[in-house]
């Protein structure tokens, strides 16, 4: 269990670490954080990190996850599911 755990910390890092440079006003992230609401991210911007995710992991990441995809932590959640299937 501490395993998965360790996991999904080092993926909620990596998501914060390429988000940090988009976190214009300085917002706290934590797995509850609203990438559009909170963030205010754009559009192209989200892609571009979804590309920067999907490179990292060497995943594909469907559109439709994307677009159902409104926090931190449904991202990471969703980058696991993903690797899982993919493995």
């Amino acid at each position: 269990m501490s395993g998965i755990r360790q996991d999904d910390d080092l993926v909620f890092r990596k998501i914060c670490s390429l988000i940090e440079p988009l976190n214009e006003k300085g917002v706290e992230l934590s797995r509850e954080t609203d990438l559009i609401a909170d963030l205010e991210i754009d559009s192209v911007a989200v892609l571009d990190m979804v590309m920067d995710i999907e490179d990292f992991y060497d995943i594909s990441i469907p559109v439709n996850t994307i677009s159902e995809t409104k926090t931190i932590g449904e991202l990471v959640d969703a980058i696991h599911e993903i690797k899982k299937e993919q493995a």
